[in-house]
């Protein structure tokens, strides 16, 4: 069972989940959560990955965000230059708990936070993306999409005239300058330091930029893609399906071998 505790800076504190190995720890692994909405459907397929890795020997930090889940604050203190600090401090704190380089793995768009921090990490960094979403305006835009659907198309309310604050993103209270902070984030321009190691791993529907991918061979960072089972891949945008959660058990399954096998 993961081991819940507080680490972090004291003015940004986050609450971090450890899934320990039975024995000594052979590498380690840190786990980005999805925002908003998504980061909530996916708390069981994280939870699932990161204990198939400790049952491998892989430590395993998953985390929430300052504001979100367990973690001090609320929804308001959501930042895109916070996210940035989140996994620093997160990659920091694995860093100083296991030996040798740590992978970091992000889920959907938690690729834009661990993206930042790590072109700026000046060393050889370890990245997994996990059906990655590097543009934040489309991001941004896919959300209030939702939203919208939510309000008027997707049977939740009697009345097709329902309407909510402006300061409210599907179900969350937020501060607008998190959606501007995202909507200006563009995933595909980073460029991880040389001699890093990058896997995406995306179901065959999902887009892949091939010109980020080209970047990175480019700068000399080695670079695998893994193919996930078309038939498990979640339906992110149907509104119907918006509160449900996902467990693509192929996708963990798969990932877990991998991910342990290269540890």
């Amino acid at each position: 069972m993961p081991q819940p505790f507080y680490f972090g800076n004291p003015d940004r504190p986050l609450l971090g989940l450890r899934h320990a190995p039975a024995t000594t720890a052979r590498a380690a692994i840190l786990l980005c959560a999805p925002l908003l909405q998504d980061g909530i459907c996916c708390q069981r397929a994280l939870w699932s990955l990161a204990e198939s890795l400790a049952a491998a020997g892989v430590e395993t930090l998953r985390f929430d965000w300052h504001g979100s889940g367990d973690s001090p604050g609320d929804s308001r203190d959501l930042r895109a230059e916070g996210l940035v600090d989140d996994v620093a401090a997160a990659a920091a704190f694995l860093a100083a708990s296991v030996p040798g380089r740590a992978r970091w793995l992000a889920l959907r768009e938690a690729a834009l936070p661990l993206l930042a921090h790590a072109g700026r990490a000046g060393v050889p960094v370890d990245v997994v993306l996990w059906d990655p979403v590097l543009d934040g305006r489309a991001l941004v835009a896919r959300w209030r999409r939702q939203h919208g659907q939510q309000l008027h198309a997707a049977g939740r309310f009697l009345s097709k005239d329902v309407d909510c604050g402006g300061d409210e993103l599907l179900g969350f209270v937020l501060d607008p300058a998190l959606s501007a902070g995202l909507a200006g984030c563009d995933g595909t321009r980073v460029v991880l330091p040389a001699g890093s190691r990058l896997a995406v791993a995306r179901w065959p529907h999902s887009p892949l930029d091939e010109a980020f991918v080209a970047r990175q061979r480019a700068a000399g960072v080695e670079v695998e893609t893994i193919a996930l089972d078309a038939a498990d891949a979640p339906d992110w945008d149907d509104p119907g399906q918006f509160e449900l959660q996902w467990f693509p058990r192929r996708a963990v399954n798969r990932l877990a071998a991998r991910l342990a096998a290269a540890a």
